[in-house]
């Protein structure tokens, strides 16, 4: 979002993961067959490469760093390159790899590229051995790892602050440069990658046919709805909820939604016991109902659940139990992969650097904040007491006065990058080009993973001519509001 991207808080709180092995690095600047294509069935045709850049560009350093991508070759007859670019940041390609085959029906005449941001999956990292799979916890950092990656990163500043959305923005201009076909080329961004291709466009030597942005970041100027007040924009979505829970007659909680939900939250507070409290991680319920706002079956049992604690029904323990396993089946297809995990050290940094618009957050001023709210985020809080090594965020760059066709998917209930923002940043984006929305209603954050029945038609028109897809709404089947 970080903007850290859709992903991470549920990393944390249902972190799964399984067995692979890690590509070997290819010498030439050619494609060879993965050697991990044999881990899944969707990967068993890919190819990957690794490619050095500077650590820093546009500076004298000499260091270098390698960037992973894996190629998905084109099914028909091809016509260029789309390029998928993660959100985060922190979050490396991977969590494109289990919808990859949505990518490839839409996109059937494109090579489907999908690099790791530096600092992420099979890229270089911030730190290393610590991030790698050789170490004991693989890419994620170890309980006994924590001290040495800190000190690495302080020990080499010029290092750890090159990690950079600038410099990754120069990244993904070298990859499309070095490994584009010079036929079509579309990008694909979700969450923070949209920032990071928006970035990109500032400095791109490359030409570009069309760039779609899946789930829009805010602006940089649009404080009161960037990642400091995370949890204020999923609060609103989480009352939405209750708003249209209250109007609905199936509805458990009736028209007094909200207020029920107050008076359970008060309780709590207060420190009251009831079955199935004890289920909630960290017994947190305002977070676990935020996190559950991004699955749309488990959104929909918001109101079970908060109906069968404050009526200290034995029922809650089995409705919670349920939707905290149906949320990880959710999530689990996405984090199958190792090269799933997400980079804390490179979340914490970015996010810190260029995405808090209040750097004096505290873990209090937080806690006073999410005691007045029904749904929270854990997003805000990685804000505070940053203990990672910042760095001045550079100066903005103006976009260029003619952007390629834009198209924005945006949904109505995304408690990560809301959608009047997104729709207000459109309006800006158009005095640079020709920019549609898809507005998918009641659709949370990431619109591949749970739209695809809206997207596919529209994508493919734009793969075909950018230019001719209109603003339009859509209603996907997997994400409507309903109650029983």
């Amino acid at each position: 979002m970080r903007y850290f991207k859709i992903f991470l808080p549920v990393i944390l709180v249902f972190m799964m993961l399984t067995a692979g092995a890690t590509p070997n690095k290819v010498a030439s600047n050619d494609f060879n067959a993965c050697d991990d294509n044999g881990v899944h069935i969707n990967l068993s045709d890919s190819q990957c490469i690794y490619i050095d850049t500077p650590l820093d560009h546009g500076t004298s350093m000499d260091d270098s760093i390698n960037l992973f991508v894996r190629k998905f070759p084109a099914r028909g007859e091809h016509q260029g390159e789309i390029w998928l670019i993660a959100g985060g940041p922190g979050e490396s390609g991977a969590s494109f790899y289990a919808d990859i085959d949505f990518f490839r029906r839409t996109f059937p005449n494109y090579d489907v590229m999908v690099p790791d941001h530096r600092g992420t999956g099979y890229s270089s990292k911030l730190c290393m051995p610590e991030e790698t799979l050789d170490s004991p916890d693989g890419l994620a950092l170890a309980a006994e790892e924590w001290g040495t990656c800190f000190q690495k990163l302080y020990s080499n500043l010029k290092s750890a602050n090159s990690f950079s959305q600038r410099n990754a923005a120069h990244d993904l201009d070298k990859l499309i440069t070095t490994l584009g076909s010079n036929n079509k080329t579309l990008i694909y961004g979700v969450s923070y990658g949209t920032s990071l291709v928006l970035e990109y466009t500032k400095l791109a030597t490359t030409n570009v046919d069309g760039i779609i942005l899946d789930s829009l970041t805010p602006a940089s100027s649009d404080n009161l709805n960037g990642l400091s007040y995370r949890s204020q924009t999923t609060d609103r979505v989480g009352k939405a909820l209750l708003d249209r829970c209250a109007a609905d007659t199936k509805c458990s909680l009736g028209t007094r939604a909200d207020e029920t939900y107050r008076a359970l939250l008060k309780e709590i507070d207060d420190g009251a016991e009831m079955p199935g409290l004890n289920l909630v991680p960290d017994g947190n319920l305002r977070q676990f109902l935020g996190l559950l706002l991004d699955v749309p079956k488990a959104r929909n049992q918001i109101p079970n659940i908060i109906r069968a604690l404050s009526t200290k029904d034995p029922a809650a323990k089995t409705l919670i139990k349920d939707v905290i396993e149906s949320t990880e089946a959710y999530w689990g297809k996405i984090l199958q992969f190792k090269q799933s995990t997400s980079s804390i050290p490179l979340s914490a940094i970015i996010s810190g650097s260029e995405f808090n618009s209040r750097p004096d957050l505290t873990a209090e001023i937080i806690a006073s904040e999410n005691a007045e709210l029904g749904f929270t985020s854990p997003l805000s809080g990685l804000l505070s007491n940053n203990q990672f090594p910042l760095y001045q965020s550079p100066k903005n760059l103006p976009l260029p006065s003619n952007m390629p066709p834009l198209l924005i998917l945006q949904g109505t209930f995304d408690s990560k990058t809301p959608y009047d923002a997104a729709v207000e940043r459109a309006t800006n984006l158009r005095v640079h080009g020709s920019v549609e929305i898809l507005t998918l209603i009641d659709a949370p954050h990431a619109a591949y993973v749970a739209s695809q029945d809206c997207l596919a038609k529209p994508l493919l028109l734009f793969a075909n001519n950018p230019k001719a897809v209109v603003s339009q709404t859509c209603t996907p089947a997997e994400v409507s509001v309903g109650f029983q």
